[in-house]
């Protein structure tokens, strides 16, 4: 007699990859941003202060990243969130984060260091670290997991770029013009591209979120300690901002030509799928030719057989 062990149900964890969860995240915090918004906000004295850092950066984007980790934790999405196991082999494309590097490092010269107290700049570099953090799990993270359920890669790229640039239509509602916060759509959008190029160059997301948190620190540093009458810094700063546009332009190629690249395996069997296997040839040959020739080399042995048997008789 012979017993049969139960075969205990597996546990579905990690989640298994959804769209629908991957735009959960950047949905969920635009909502909350719109309903926390008000137009009579002062956006333009965003982390001016070390007050305004702490209640505008610190405080509630170190709540936003907790909350974003616990998801992430529940679903068990951490490695794939977090980690490309292949890295994209182009790489030319470095240049694209090196160049906005170069541009961070370049801006923290025009910082005035005396112009606030020292934890000031420590409470900014903790804030802006928050912020990096969230902002790139979220769409350089969760959203790219879903992402990759549904399109392909081209689309995950472009996708992912442009919901980035338009989450920070929301400063509208916090106070900025309109203007400016198109040009600032655009940016964003370009220079989620550099981001998602980091990503897929180092195969981690630790590479966009510290380049992006640098990023904010050079910005927002410099709009606080700035001097409106200091012309020679303003126009250094114009400058720095020109070439900025033409690296995240250069970001937006580079990005493009690694979701292309990435996707030439699915071009190849979509061009290939209606092409017979080489098995068909096979079958087909030996059925229309190779069987005629086969009874027509029966019948001929036979002749022959009979004709020598004939003239041995």
């Amino acid at each position: 007699m012979t017993t049969t062990t139960p075969v205990r149900a597996r546990r579905r964890w990690p989640v298994p990859p959804s769209l629908l969860l991957g735009l959960a995240p950047i949905v969920v915090f635009a909502a909350i941003s719109a309903w926390r918004s008000r137009p009579s906000d002062d956006y333009a004295t965003l982390g001016q202060t070390v007050d305004s850092v702490v209640h505008a950066l610190v405080i509630p984007e170190g709540i936003a990243v907790v909350a974003l980790a616990l998801f992430v934790t529940a679903l068990g999405w951490w490695r794939i969130a977090t980690v490309d196991p292949v890295r994209t082999r182009l790489r030319w494309t470095m240049l694209a984060p090196i160049l906005v590097l170069v541009v961070c490092v370049v801006r923290l010269p025009l910082i005035d260091w005396t112009a606030l107290p020292a934890h000031y700049f420590l409470l900014l570099a903790v804030g802006v670290l928050f912020v990096g953090v969230f902002e790139e799990l979220m769409a350089r993270g969760t959203l790219l997991v879903g992402l990759r359920r549904r399109l392909p890669e081209m689309g995950v790229w472009a996708l992912s770029c442009a919901l980035f640039g338009l989450l920070h239509l929301l400063n509208a509602l916090a106070g900025a013009g309109i203007g400016p916060t198109l040009v600032q759509v655009v940016f964003a959008a370009s220079f989620g591209s550099t981001l998602y190029v980091a990503r897929r160059l180092t195969g981690s997301l630790l590479a966009p979120v510290l380049l992006h948190a640098f990023w904010d620190f050079g910005s927002i540093g410099f709009s606080a300690t700035a001097d409106t009458g200091d012309f020679g810094k303003l126009t250094l700063l114009g400058l720095i901002g020109l070439f900025s546009f033409g690296v995240l332009a250069f970001g937006i190629v580079a990005g493009g030509i690694i979701a292309w690249y990435d996707d030439r395996p699915r071009r190849l069997a979509k061009r290939w799928r209606s092409v017979p296997p080489m098995a068909a040839f096979a079958l087909e040959a030996r059925g229309p030719f190779h069987e005629p020739a086969a009874a027509g080399a029966a019948v001929t042995s036979g002749a022959d057989a009979r004709e020598r048997s004939r003239e041995t008789g």
